[in-house]
C-alpha cells in the first residue's frame, strides 16, 4: 500500500485477534515455522511500531533489546502483516565475508532487480566480522555496498534491469542503470537490525557507524512488564496439570515474582559488588521450560519409584498370604496322604468288620420293632378304656354346657336383681361358688355374676383336677332332693343351667377320679412308646448309614490305591514350592518397613512437587551468577516465603542439591575434585543439569580439575582460546 493509514488503535482486543489470526496464517506459509508468540500489550505495541516503520519509504528499524525479548519474532510478524519477504543469513562454520557478500547480492537482486519489497533481518549473533556491519551501514546510508558486484556480474544485473529502467524513464547508460539499481534497492529494501545494549559493544558500534542511529527508527525493547510475564507463563503452562487451577495460577504468579526478584537482586549486587548480571526474557522462558521439563522428569521418577515399591509390597503380601495358604494346604495334604495310606491298608478289614456290625445291628432293630409293636397295642387298649369311661360323663357335661351357652346377659341380670333370692336360686349359686372354690354366700354370688367373664369361667373350668374334698362339698348340694334341674328350673331358667352344670361337674369329677390312674399309666406308656419309636427310627437310620458305608468302603477301596499315588506327587510338589517361598518371604521381611517409609516419602515429595520444582527451575535459571549469600536470600528470603504465601505445595526445608542431585553422584564429584561445600555442590548441579552450555568463572582452577577428572573416561578434549590450532581442533 503506497500511503497506508496511520490511525490510533481504539480496540486492543480486535488488534490482538487480528494479529493472532495473522500468526496462524504465517505458520501455514510454505517453508515458515510457527512463531511461538504471546501477544501481550507491549508486544502489540512493538508490532505496530515495526509495521509502521516498514510501511514508510526507506523505513529501517533498529530494535534494541536483550536476547529473548522477541525482537526477531515480532519483526517477522510485522513483515508478514506488511506483506514483505523476509531474508536473513545463516551463519555456518565456514561463513566468511565472501559468503556474506553473496547473500547481499541475492538481496540486491530481490529488491533491486525483481523490485520486490523485502525486509533484511540482521542481529548481533550474525556479526561474525565487523565488516558485515560496515556493509549494512553502507546499505542504510547510501544503498550501495562498494565493490559488491564485479564488472562482469554488474553487466548481467544491469541487463536484467534495463527493461524496468526504460519503463521508469531512468535512462539506459551504465551509470544511469547503476543509480536506478541502488535507488530501487533503497526503496524496496527495509533493514531491521536487532542489537543488544549489554556491554560496551553497542556503544562502540553506534560511534563507529552513526548510520545505525541516523538512518533507522529505534524501537527499544525494555523489560517485560508484570502482565506480560504472567501471560507468557500462563500460555506456556496451559497444558500442564498441577492438581487445581488455583495452584497453576499461583505458579504462574511465582514465575513473575522470581524473575522480578532476580532483577532487584542483580541491581543490589551491582551496587554492592560492582558485578553486573543481566536478566533477560530468555532467562524467564528458560525458567518456565525448565519447570515443565523438571516437573515431568521428577513426576515420572517419583511415580516409578513409588509404583515399584508398592508393587514389591503387594507381591510380598501376596506371597505371604500364599505361603500361609500353602502351609495349610500342605498340612491338609499330609493328613490326607497319611489317611489314604491307612485307608489302603485297613480298608479291606474294615469292610468285613462293618458288614458284621451291620448284620448284628439289623437283627437288633428287627427285634426292637416287634417289641414296640406289642407295646403300641397295649397302650391303645388302655386309651380305649379311658375314653369309654369318660364318655359316660360327657352327655351330662355337654348338656350342662349347652344350658349355659343359651344364657344371656338378661338372664344373668335377672339373677343379680334379687335382693333376697329364692332358696333354690341361692342354693344353686352356692353350689356354683363351691365348685369355683369361692365363699358360698349370696354376696359373693352377686359379685361373681357381675364379672363379665363369669360364663367363660364356668365353660373353661378345670374339671380334670377336682380333689375329694371338693367333690364331698359338691355332694352336699347334689344329694339334696330339691337340688334338681326340674325343681330349680321352675324358679329360674338361668339357675337351672347352673344347677345342671354343678351336677355334671360332680359326675365328671368322680369319673375323672376313677380313670386318673389309667390316664397316668396311658401317658407313661405313650411316652415310653414314643421314646422307643424314636430309638427305633434312629437305629434304622444308623443301619441304613452302616449299609451305605459298607458299600462306599467297597467302592473306595478300588480307587484309593490310584488316588494315593496322585496325592503323594502333589504333596512333594507343594513342599518344594513352600520351601522356596518361605526363603523369599524370610529374606524380604525386613525390607517391608523400609519400603513403606520410602513410599510415604515419595508420596510427600509428589505432593510438594509443584513448589519444589518451581524453586529448582528458578534456581537453575537465575542463581548461577550470584554468590552464596545472594542465593540464600533469593531462595529462603523471597521465593520460599512467597511459595508458602501463594499456597503452592512445597517441602518445608527445600534444598536445591538434594532435589536435583543424587547423593552418590555428589560423592563421586567430591572424589573427582569438586569441593564439598554447598556452594560448589550447587554449581556442580547447575553445570550437569542445566539445559544450556555452562560458562564457569574459575580463578582457582577448581572447576577445571573437576571437569577433567569427571570427563576423563569420556574422551575429554581440552582447548585453549590462545591455541593457534583451536579452530582446527574444533
Amino acid at each position: 500500500m503506497e500511503n497506508p493509514p496511520y490511525e490510533p488503535v481504539r480496540d486492543m482486543t480486535a488488534l490482538k485477534d487480528m494479529l493472532t489470526e495473522k500468526l496462524e496464517d504465517y505458520a501455514l506459509e510454505p517453508g515458515a515455522s510457527a512463531l511461538d508468540l504471546v501477544l501481550f500489550r507491549d508486544a502489540l505495541h512493538h508490532v505496530c511500531r515495526i509495521h509502521r516503520i516498514l510501511s514508510q519509504p526507506r523505513g529501517n528499524a533498529l530494535l534494541v533489546g536483550v536476547g529473548g525479548s522477541g525482537r526477531k519474532s515480532l519483526a517477522r510478524l510485522a513483515a508478514y502483516v506488511a506483506e514483505l519477504k523476509v531474508l536473513s543469513i545463516e551463519i555456518t562454520k565456514t561463513y566468511r565475508l565472501t559468503e556474506f557478500r553473496e547473500d547481499l547480492k541475492g538481496l540486491y537482486r530481490q529488491a533491486g532487480v525483481a523490485g520486490r519489497p523485502t525486509m533484511f533481518l540482521f542481529d548481533e549473533t550474525q556479526i561474525k566480522y565487523e565488516t558485515f556491519l560496515e556493509d549494512v551501514h553502507n546499505i542504510l546510508t547510501t544503498g550501495e555496498v562498494p565493490n559488491l558486484f564485479p564488472k562482469d556480474e554488474l553487466s548481467g544485473v544491469l541487463d536484467e534491469l534495463r527493461g524496468s529502467a526504460k519503463a521508469a524513464g531512468a535512462g539506459e547508460t551504465p551509470e544511469q542503470l547503476t543509480a536506478f539499481l541502488f535507488e530501487r534497492v533503497r526503496t524496496n529494501l527495509h533493514v531491521v537490525l536487532c542489537l543488544s545494549p549489554v556491554g560496551e559493544t553497542f556503544r562502540e558500534r553506534c560511534r563507529m557507524f552513526p548510520g545505525l542511529v541516523n538512518c533507522t527508527t529505534i524501537d527499544w525493547f525494555t523489560e517485560w512488564p508484570t502482565d506480560a510475564l504472567y501471560e507468557v507463563a500462563t500460555r506456556q503452562m496451559a497444558s500442564e496439570t498441577l492438581g487445581t487451577e488455583e495452584i497453576k495460577q499461583a505458579v504462574c504468579k511465582m514465575f513473575v515474582t522470581a524473575h522480578q526478584s532476580v532483577e532487584a537482586t542483580s541491581h543490589s549486587m551491582h551496587l554492592s559488588l560492582k558485578r553486573r548480571n543481566y536478566v533477560t526474557p530468555t532467562n524467564y522462558l528458560e525458567t518456565v521450560r525448565n519447570y515443565k521439563a523438571l516437573l515431568a522428569e521428577k513426576r515420572s521418577e517419583l511415580l516409578s519409584k513409588c509404583n515399584k515399591l508398592k508393587g514389591g509390597m503387594t507381591k510380598l503380601d501376596e506371597t505371604r498370604v500364599q505361603v500361609t495358604d500353602m502351609k495349610k494346604v500342605v498340612q491338609e495334604k499330609q493328613v490326607v496322604v497319611a489317611q489314604a495310606k491307612s485307608n489302603c491298608e485297613e480298608l479291606l478289614v474294615q469292610v468285613v468288620q462293618d458288614k458284621r456290625v451291620a448284620d448284628e445291628q439289623e437283627k437288633q432293630v428287627n427285634t426292637e420293632a416287634i417289641k414296640i409293636a406289642k407295646e403300641t397295642e397295649e397302650a391303645n387298649t388302655i386309651a380305649n378304656q379311658v375314653s369309654a369311661e369318660l364318655d359316660k360323663a360327657l352327655p351330662a357335661l355337654q348338656e350342662a354346657e349347652a344350658a349355659l351357652n343359651v344364657l344371656t346377659k338378661k338372664d344373668i341380670s335377672e339373677l343379680k336383681a334379687y335382693s333376697k333370692p329364692p332358696a333354690l336360686v341361692e342354693m344353686t349359686l352356692s353350689g356354683v361358688m363351691t365348685v369355683l372354690k369361692r365363699p358360698a354366700t349370696w354376696e359373693e354370688s352377686k359379685k361373681q355374676l357381675s364379672d363379665a367373664n363369669f360364663m367363660m369361667k364356668l365353660l373353661n373350668y378345670d374339671k380334670d383336677n377336682m380333689d375329694d374334698a371338693l367333690l364331698k362339698k359338691i355332694n352336699k348340694f347334689t344329694t339334696n332332693p330339691e337340688f334338681t334341674p326340674e325343681s330349680v328350673g321352675k324358679v329360674s331358667l338361668a339357675a337351672k343351667g347352673m344347677c345342671m352344670w354343678v351336677g355334671a361337674m360332680e359326675v365328671y369329677g368322680y369319673v375323672a377320679k376313677d380313670v386318673g390312674p389309667k390316664r397316668a399309666r396311658l401317658r407313661a406308656a405313650q411316652e415310653n412308646l414314643a421314646r422307643k419309636q424314636a430309638a427305633l427310627a434312629s437305629a434304622q437310620e444308623q443301619l441304613a448309614i452302616v449299609l451305605a458305608k459298607v458299600k462306599a468302603l467297597r467302592d473306595k477301596y478300588d480307587e484309593s490305591m490310584h488316588c494315593n499315588k496322585t496325592l503323594e506327587e502333589e504333596l512333594n510338589d507343594l513342599t518344594g514350592k513352600l520351601q522356596r517361598a518361605e526363603k523369599l518371604v524370610t529374606g524380604l521381611a525386613g525390607e517391608r518397613t523400609r519400603w513403606e517409609s520410602s513410599v510415604g516419602g515419595y508420596q510427600a515429595s509428589l505432593a510438594a512437587l509443584p513448589g519444589d520444582t518451581l524453586l529448582a527451575a528458578a534456581f537453575l535459571s537465575y542463581a548461577g551468577p550470584f554468590p552464596s549469600e545472594y542465593r540464600d536470600e533469593l531462595v529462603k528470603g523471597i521465593w520460599l516465603p512467597q511459595v508458602k504465601l501463594l499456597n503452592i505445595p512445597a517441602s518445608e526445608n527445600f534444598d536445591f542439591c538434594s532435589f536435583l542431585a543424587d547423593p552418590s553422584n555428589v560423592r563421586d564429584w567430591n572424589i573427582q575434585g569438586l569441593p564439598a561445600d554447598s556452594f560448589s555442590t550447587e554449581n556442580g548441579v547447575m553445570v550437569t543439569r542445566g539445559r544450556r552450555w555452562p560458562i564457569m568463572i574459575d580463578p582457582q582452577g577448581q572447576a577445571v580439575r573437576w571437569i577433567k577428572s569427571m570427563e576423563a573416561q569420556c574422551g575429554l578434549k581440552v582447548l585453549s582460546l590462545s591455541a593457534s590450532d583451536m579452530v582446527r581442533q574444533l
